[in-house]
């Protein structure tokens, strides 16, 4: 908890409030503090170079932790800011429809020139302007969707996050289905990494520079060991992005608290400094809408810290070290301090990184590698995940993505051919978004089945 320095206070309010494991407290107002300075602030890395202040952690626990009740309180300057979004937003909309009634008719005046010629047709709709663009909608939060739903919000608006106590539609769902697995993936790296979103569709291009998004999911175990036994999601670098633990559980121990009082004073400090973060006009790319986040540099103390930091991490890397069984995650470790780091600054209100702030950014990082290190051992894909997996491949290839259970038995995976296997995994695949249950009496193969299920597209 020291590590935490300044948001220290607002952990330990929320934990007393809803007796949530800490752990997962201090996750969603990292992840809010993350947010709210990223949109105004990178992190400069000595030798490194420029990194944005984003975050993706990823919580895992059983349903009941309470995540809900600690997001509402870690992000709620978020959604006051988004109120006030929503204000403007109106008064932006009717304006809006206003500048583009006239650009219509404005332009409809300029076609009329085309009579005198290409020339005169040119300098009068040169003369009319560029369309006025919408309004971005007043969302800064999503709960739910698609890395897809996700990228159309940041090509509207360049700041976007997302807070989940389910988790498992994001990562578990269709964002992670076979064909959506490898570009949610990229994406999620591409955005860590504050690279541009570049996207081409029905012959249009987008490019959008200076985008920021800042992740707190909450999973349970099921989807946290498909995902940390997923090759691809290890192999190409997700993995090593996220800051991934598995609190010990406060259910059994939640007995009844009257409020605390004076409760909210307790929060007075951060709602107000996340409020004037996210209600500051951020600096913005010259001649984009993109954001461009000053960048916080290293004092030469801070530096030093890191040096060591950076060289001892390096030592336990090797094989047979501590870390050496996630190298992955430990080649990343001084970013991730150095961004923790950053976070902590921001939120001070500094303009430099000093040792005390790095030192708690790294003492973070390395607690994150612990539980990366001890979920490596605990958190493994069981016999019945391996089926159920086994199962999803196999019908993602079925020209017809409807099943029902007799052509399972005769045709499926052969370790599903016995009635119990196959029914535990086709419930597996559907409590976890993969596949709905169909009407009973749909007709498959000609004739009504009283159970079916069809892949979620």
């Amino acid at each position: 908890m020291d590590a935490l320095l300044g948001l220290r206070p607002a952990v330990e309010a929320i934990q007393r409030r809803t007796q949530a494991p800490h752990a997962l407290c201090a996750a969603s107002v990292l992840a809010a503090a993350g947010f709210a300075t990223s949109i105004h602030h990178d992190v400069e890395i000595p030798v490194i170079g420029v990194r944005p202040l984003l975050t993706a952690f990823m919580t895992i626990g059983q349903s009941g932790e309470r995540k809900s009740s600690v997001d509402i309180l870690a992000s709620f300057p978020i959604t006051r800011a988004e109120a006030a979004l929503a204000a403007q937003f109106e008064v932006d909309q009717e304006k809006f429809s206003r500048d583009k009634e006239a650009f219509d008719a404005a332009r409809i005046e300029a076609r009329k020139a085309a009579k005198d010629g290409r020339a005169a047709a040119e300098r009068a709709l040169a003369d009319v302007g560029s369309e006025p663009k919408p309004p971005a909608p007043p969302i800064l939060t999503a709960q739910e969707g698609t890395i897809e739903g996700l990228i159309n919000l940041l090509t509207l608006r360049p700041y976007a996050s997302i807070f989940s106590a389910e988790g498992g539609q994001f990562l578990g769902g269709h964002a992670m289905s076979e064909d959506a697995a490898l570009r949610t993936m990229t994406t999620l790296n591409a955005l860590w990494d504050g690279a541009p979103i570049k996207r081409l569709r029905a012959g249009k291009a987008t490019f959008a520079p200076g985008r920021r998004a800042s992740l707190s999911l909450f999973v349970q175990r099921s989807v946290a060991a498909l995902l940390l036994g997923n090759a691809s999601a290890r192999d190409n670098g997700l993995l090593a992005r996220m800051l991934i633990s598995e609190p010990e559980t406060t259910i059994g121990t939640r007995l009844w608290r009257d409020r605390e009082p004076g409760f909210d004073e307790f929060l007075d400090e951060y709602n107000s400094r996340l409020g004037y973060l996210l209600a500051k006009v951020p600096r913005r790319l010259e001649g984009s809408d993109g954001l461009d986040p000053e960048p916080l540099p290293f004092n030469v103390e801070a530096e030093r810290r890191l040096i060591l930091f950076h060289d001892a991490t390096e030592r336990d890397l090797a094989d047979g070290r501590r870390y050496a069984s996630i190298r992955g995650f430990g080649a990343k470790m001084v970013e991730h301090a150095s961004r923790l780091a950053g976070i902590l600054a921001a939120y001070a209100g500094r303009d430099m990184i000093d040792a005390e702030t790095f030192e708690a950014g790294a003492a973070l990082a390395s607690w994150y590698a612990s539980e990366q290190l001890r979920l490596g051992e605990t958190v493994a894909p069981d016999p019945e995940l391996d089926a159920a997996q086994e199962l999803l491949t196999w019908w993602q290839a079925q020209p017809d993505p409807r099943l029902y259970l007799t052509a399972l038995y005769k045709s499926g995976p052969n370790r599903l051919r016995q009635a119990a296997d196959a029914k535990r995994a086709v419930a597996i695949l559907e409590d976890h978004g993969w596949i709905e249950r169909l009407p009973a009496g749909t007709v498959l193969d000609g004739s009504p089945r009283r159970e079916a299920w069809g892949l979620i597209q």
